[in-house]
């Protein structure tokens, strides 16, 4: 009983274990085949199947030849079937082909969508390792900078501990030399009051013995030793005193005693030489001997006008090494050469005048090229270089530093050297450029290509110029100081650009423009800054003008007014000038023809020191009331010029004896009504005196000689300026 329980048993667990290998055959013959009646197909294959009694030793490949013979003899059985049932089986293998397709869809999609999964998760497993690495990377690079800054920071605190060390000891070192600074001082200064003491009492001992002489003359006088006052000083209180003296003095003093000559040949009094002053009787030796002692002393050297001197001489210039400026204006003997060579040599000029010469295109090369520092360059009235003289200004430094440009009287320039200064003088603030009646607007647009910077611009005696000029430079360039004279160009268009534009502007010099009218010194009065004005010659200017300057923006800053020959100015604008305008210390009224005296009475109580009524006699009207009236009102009156005032008399002397001082200049030319004796015993009270009976000039000679007046020279610009500023 039991062993049949055991073979049943075993028999259902073979069948358990090959019931998976039957489904798998019967399924794949059933996929072979695709009978048109699956169900019929099984329950043949399963009788076909039955009495195999080991289902373990059935060879499952035989099987399928099994099935394929069945196969064989099914479609030899079905080969008579007709055709619709080969329409079915058709439909059939189609359904089945869409079937496996929408399968194979259905595993592609679920492939790639767990492909897609993983590759998600690859992603941002990558991203969240990135940004750990990241995490890391900083902070190990925050550790390295912790500890570079930990060991700067011990290493700054080291420096300061050694610096403050370093300090301290530098401070009672300096302390150390202080006192010995002071004791040294104090040391000198006592040697100095003791010498002052000794100085005196052998001069009270000197006066005491020549009092004893002199109450007893019986006797003999014995020779004295005389006692040089001036030896008897500090070194630095005799060089102030020679300070004082000039070139000619210096040079006699040298031979009075030795302790004079020690004095003299100190180099601190050779640093400024002025050969200037002594041209007349300077000499070609005297130079050479000068300069060849003095040499590494001397920093500044004018020689204007010296036509004695020769290369014997001029050839030490070129060893003077620390010469800073040079004046060689008027020295016709200077070659390009000679130029050259003082260039080479003198490597530091800041400051160089050429005026009236004869150089050439060689010397502004030689100039260009060697002396880089340069800032202030004169050639005015240079005829013989060219454009070309400047083409050196493109390709070499040397313009870079120059500040102020004098080309006055320079006719032979033209547009193309214009625009090379432009090119190489960037920092270019001042430029003259008087006397030139060739100047036209090509070449002032051509300098102001580039140089943006300037500040002061001078064209007297420039009449081709007109408003075109006058606007670009309103428009380039902030203007401090403007200089036109004799152009009758200019309009009212050029003044509302200048002044509207050139705000700063602080010196104004507009003569002999009939350009300027009362509706220009309307834009003139919208200056804030404006203390120098010259209107001469304007004589379209009235009181209308004149009343909106005393009322414009600078009438509380305007210190120097001309307003010479405008004949429409009235006894009104004398009264607005002194009482609007406080600062006023200069008033030019020469030649205005409808000035009475009844305006002078206006002066009373301003602040006037120099007054020039020349000429104001042309229709008898100034008179010795007039000079009465300046002397009640202008107690602060320092010049005065009174030529050509025919009405005058000696009274008018004596009422001017009464405020000199401070009176200290006058000028009475050309006074007829005025005695030598007169003007003598006036002579005495002033500093500065000028007197002649002659005939006075008449109206037609001022104007016809007012073109033809001498051109200033370089130091009377330079000193105007200097004024202004």
């Amino acid at each position: 009983m039991a062993a049949a329980d055991t073979d049943r048993s075993l028999k259902m667990s073979e069948i358990k274990q090959c019931l998976p290998q039957m489904s798998k055959a019967l399924l794949s013959a059933a996929c072979l085949i695709c009978p048109n009646e699956p169900v019929e197909f099984l329950q043949r294959v399963l009788i076909a199947f039955q009495g195999h009694d080991n289902l373990q030793t059935v060879d499952w490949q035989e099987f399928i030849d099994y099935v394929n013979e069945f196969i064989t003899k099914d479609s030899l059985k079905f080969k008579a079937v007709d055709a619709s049932s080969q329409s079915a089986q058709m439909e059939l293998y189609c359904q089945m082909d869409k079937a496996v397709s929408c399968y194979v869809r259905h595993l592609l999609g679920a492939c790639f969508r767990a492909w897609k999964k993983f590759i998600q998760q690859r992603k941002e497993e990558a991203i969240e390792t990135a940004v750990q690495m990241e995490v890391a990377k900083t902070h190990a690079k925050k550790r390295c900078q912790n500890a570079v800054f930990t060991g700067w920071l011990n290493f700054v605190r080291s420096l300061k501990t050694r610096r403050a060390d370093f300090i301290m000891k530098l401070q009672s070192l300096m302390d150390k030399i202080y006192i010995k600074r002071y004791i040294t001082s104090w040391h000198i200064i006592a040697m100095d009051a003791k010498r002052q003491r000794e100085y005196f009492k052998k001069l009270e001992a000197n006066v005491k013995e020549f009092d004893g002489k002199s109450q007893q003359p019986s006797q003999v006088a014995l020779p004295e030793k005389r006692i040089d006052g001036i030896a008897e000083l500090p070194h630095h209180l005799s060089l102030k005193i020679f300070q004082y003296l000039g070139l000619r003095d210096w040079l006699n003093c040298s031979e009075v005693s030795n302790t004079w000559k020690s004095i003299i040949h100190s180099g601190t009094l050779w640093s400024q030489i002025n050969f200037s002053v002594g041209r007349d009787w300077v000499t070609d030796a005297t130079v050479q001997k000068i300069l060849k002692s003095y040499r590494p002393f001397v920093t500044h050297l004018n020689m204007r006008g010296c036509q004695s001197t020769k290369w014997s001489s001029l050839k030490y210039i070129s060893e003077c090494r620390n010469l800073q400026e040079l004046n060689l204006s008027e020295c016709l003997a200077i070659t390009d050469m000679m130029i050259q060579r003082i260039t080479e040599g003198c490597p530091c000029l800041l400051y160089l005048n050429l005026s009236y010469t004869l150089i050439t295109n060689q010397s502004l090369r030689a100039i260009i090229s060697n002396c880089l520092s340069l800032q202030y360059l004169g050639l005015a009235h240079c005829c013989r270089f060219t454009d070309e003289g400047f083409l050196t200004l493109v390709t070499e430094e040397g313009g870079r530093n120059l500040m102020h440009l004098d080309l006055s009287a320079c006719v032979q320039m033209t547009p193309k050297g214009f625009e090379y200064i432009s090119a190489g003088c960037p920092s270019l603030k001042e430029v003259v450029m008087n006397d030139m009646p060739s100047l036209s607007d090509t070449c002032v647009l051509g300098l102001l290509a580039r140089c943006c910077s300037l500040s002061s611009i001078s064209l007297l005696g420039c009449p081709l110029l007109s408003d075109i000029a006058l606007k670009i430079i309103a428009k380039v360039s902030d203007l401090k100081s403007f200089g036109i004279e004799g152009n009758n160009q200019v309009t009212e268009v050029s003044w509302e650009a200048l002044c509207g534009l050139s705000t700063a502007l602080s010196k104004l010099h507009v003569v002999d423009c009939p350009g300027m009218t009362d509706e220009g010194m309307k834009y003139v009065s919208s200056l804030r800054h404006l203390n120098y004005l010259d209107i001469s010659l304007c004589s379209r200017v009235s009181d209308l003008g004149i009343k909106y300057l005393t009322e414009g923006s600078s009438a509380n800053k305007l210190q120097h007014l001309s307003i010479s020959q405008c004949g429409l100015i009235t006894e009104f604008s004398i009264k607005r000038i002194t009482r609007r305008l406080q600062k006023l210390f200069h008033l030019n009224l020469s030649y205005c023809e409808k000035v009475m005296d009844q305006a002078l009475d206006y002066l009373n109580g301003s602040s006037i020191q120099s007054l020039d009524l020349t000429g104001c006699n042309i229709r008898d009207q100034m008179t010795d009331m007039a000079i009465v009236y300046l002397t009640t009102g202008c107690q602060y009156l320092l010049e005065l010029d009174m030529s050509d005032c025919r009405l005058l008399t000696d009274r008018s002397l004596k009422n001017l004896r009464k405020i000199s001082p401070p009176l200290n200049t006058i000028r009475i030319n050309n006074c007829t009504g005025i005695s030598w004796e007169a003007a003598v015993k006036l002579q005495k009270r002033v500093s500065h005196w000028e007197y002649s009976s002659d005939r006075p000039s008449t109206w037609f000679d001022c104007n016809a000689h007012k073109f033809t007046m001498a051109p200033k020279d370089n130091d009377a610009w330079m000193r105007e300026r200097d004024l202004c500023a």
